[in-house]
């Protein structure tokens, strides 16, 4: 469709639609067409990863060329600096387990049906929510809006990133049924 855009335009059009997709959502939620809340955090974690295939396919019919697709760096793994992210969460993890076990904030309570059901099902949701939801949020934000707006500059354009994130989040955490509202999160 557009196929002279710059990378700040491609940037603007994506914001603008996934805060659009993200309200409509909200407000579907709002008026009561979802009822429950968990398929509606799915959908909406979903939504940059949605809005980044209707830039590749629709609008900027960037996604129709193998190089269209190499923006969202997927053609790389990486694996040289796993080791950093890996091991920046397990330290992080780690102290701050050690600062609440160290002070009376925490207490082992057994779970009722024993650890081996409660284990599995928290590994089940963590793979389920980083393999499908959050990969999709990586995907729109990390993957196409980052290289877009780099024209601006690294620091800006991670500023800008954080300020459209929190604006993104705003219509379901202001939702008066959310439970994200009343202390919980995403």
């Amino acid at each position: 469709m557009f196929t002279k855009l710059t990378g700040t335009s491609k940037a603007t059009i994506f914001t603008v639609l996934v805060l659009f997709m993200a309200l409509a959502i909200a407000l579907l939620f709002k008026v009561g067409v979802f009822t429950s809340e968990g398929p509606v955090i799915g959908l909406y974690m979903c939504t940059p990863a949605l809005v980044t295939l209707v830039m590749l396919l629709v609008i900027t019919r960037d996604g129709f060329s193998r190089e269209g697709w190499k923006v969202l760096g997927l053609h790389r793994l990486g694996l040289s600096v796993w080791w950093i992210a890996i091991g920046v969460i397990f330290l992080t993890s780690l102290v701050a387990s050690a600062i609440v076990w160290a002070t009376p904030l925490a207490s082992l309570v057994m779970p009722e049906g024993g650890l081996g059901g409660s284990l599995l099902k928290f590994f089940t949701g963590v793979v389920l929510m980083t393999l499908t939801f959050s990969l999709g949020e990586e995907l729109g934000w990390r993957g196409y809006l980052l290289p877009q707006l780099l024209s601006v500059g690294r620091t800006r354009a991670l500023v800008l990133i954080g300020l459209i994130w929190a604006a993104w989040h705003m219509p379901l955490n202001f939702s008066p049924h959310s439970t994200i509202r009343r202390g919980t999160s995403l």
